[in-house]
């Protein structure tokens, strides 16, 4: 199986697999001076949470799954535009004046 059908499960994004362990793969810390940040390296058990930061637990795992996803598309198309510009047959149509 790979690394996307486990980890992404369709529009619940990361929580395919975090739904199996009821847990969520990252945990929102409270800083002193109001501000939050989302520690990866810590997991957040479900019963833990109260209703309304089940609510913001959720959400922030929705917006995560999104920018994970938009993270691999940028990636993917850099990787593209780089096999593509190491390509002798575009660059022959690029100086021929074709593109």
């Amino acid at each position: 199986m790979d690394k996307r059908s486990s980890r992404y499960n369709g529009n619940l994004g990361r929580m395919g697999k975090a739904m199996e362990a009821n847990l969520f793969e990252f945990r929102i810390v409270n800083l002193p001076d109001g501000n939050q940040v989302i520690d990866p390296s810590l997991k957040t058990p479900y019963n833990s949470l109260t209703p309304l930061q089940m609510a913001e637990y959720l959400e922030m795992d929705v917006q995560l799954a999104y920018m994970d996803r938009m993270e691999r598309k940028a990636r993917a198309e850099a990787e593209r535009r780089q096999k593509l510009a190491r390509n002798p047959l575009w660059r022959l149509a690029c100086l021929c004046g074709m593109v």
